[in-house]
């Protein structure tokens, strides 16, 4: 599998500063359409079949980027070049054997459940 990230609902200049880090680490960025977020994550890195009806799904209140196929120091590279080109605010993941065969939308509300429960944690 190809190094990639999958980026779900960034737009202007985020997606702008997504995409040239993306070129500037040799990663292949994957725009995912709002109508794709029914898509199984692991079908568009050639893990399970693409769906050719998926149910429809709302809309992400937010963004997201799905990482794989990559080592761990090319995702460490890759969020630091994130955080110095300001690509904006995003749930981030990497891809795994459990989360493939979630669609767009289970996984954003996972990871979503996930950063505030830590939050959570972390408050005084």
């Amino acid at each position: 599998m190809r190094a990639m990230v999958l980026a779900y609902g960034f737009s202007g200049k985020e997606q702008t500063a997504l995409k040239t880090v993306c070129a500037r680490q040799g990663l292949r960025l994957r725009r995912v359409r709002e109508e794709e977020l029914g898509q199984p994550v692991g079908a568009f890195f050639g893990l399970s079949a693409y769906r050719e009806a998926p149910e429809a799904s709302a809309p992400l209140p937010g963004r997201m980027l799905v990482m794989g196929g990559m080592t761990s120091p090319q995702v460490d590279a890759f969020l630091s070049a994130l955080k110095t080109a300001r690509a904006g605010e995003s749930l981030k993941a990497v891809l795994t054997e459990h989360n493939a065969a979630w669609d767009g939308n289970t996984l954003y509300h996972a990871l979503a459940r996930e950063r505030q429960e830590i939050e959570a944690q972390s408050a005084p």
